[in-house]
């Protein structure tokens, strides 16, 4: 259950993703020096960019690590990797993607997450891969329904903050026996073969799924 050495980075034509094997590595060591970082599953925080980098190490570093790098360059684009790796239940949880801006946002996060479904699926072999988005990130939530993730609702005060109130969280999720298709899906989606989002996967509004 646990990533495999021989498995060490997964790739499109637009990404790389490089295991961080340790605090050494020089991936590591370029993290620690990032100036700008920005969270993509949430919703602006307000603490100070030393905390985001600390968080993000310490949320990816739980159970694996990636670099998330421009195939060809090598460029460091940003952070992600799994949050947990339950190997009795079969179940991995997607960590947070950490961008440092140097690509477009959508793109980013469909690669990305393209990525680490592949990763969940065919080297993790778990029979579930999850994430959670903050609620009101509207775009984020279609770009991951359109890349076949299935919203199965919300979670009430999820996401902390220091001094705003917290933030509610969309769960959403993706299981083996879905798998075929969706890894059909999410190449077409990269291949700009497939845009529009079908009505039938889109994340309830959030005036139809308010909560009293």
């Amino acid at each position: 259950m646990y990533p495999s050495s021989n498995h060490a980075s997964f790739a499109t034509d637009r990404i790389l993703l490089t295991r961080i094997t340790g605090p050494e590595s020089s991936r590591a060591q370029q993290l620690h020096e990032v100036g700008v970082l920005r969270r993509l599953d949430r919703g602006t925080s307000d603490r100070p960019n030393s905390a985001h980098l600390a968080a993000a190490r310490d949320q990816v570093d739980t159970a694996a690590a990636f670099a998330i790098e421009a195939a060809g360059s090598g460029d460091l684009l940003g952070v992600s990797g799994f949050g947990t790796i339950d190997r009795h239940e079969k179940r991995a949880t997607f960590a947070p993607i950490w961008s440092i801006g140097r690509l477009d946002e959508a793109v980013l996060v469909s690669h990305v997450a393209h990525l680490m479904t592949r990763y969940a699926f065919e080297v993790l072999v778990v029979e579930r891969a999850e994430v959670h988005l903050d609620w009101r990130l509207r775009h984020m939530l279609d770009l991951y329904t359109n890349l076949g993730f299935r919203c199965e609702g919300r979670l009430r005060a999820y996401f902390a903050a220091d001094e705003e109130p917290s933030a509610d969280a969309a769960v959403l999720s993706v299981v083996r026996s879905e798998w075929p298709s969706v890894v059909r899906r999410q190449r077409g989606v990269l291949a700009g073969e497939i845009v529009a989002l079908p009505a039938s996967i889109r994340p309830p509004s959030i005036a139809a799924a308010k909560l009293g």
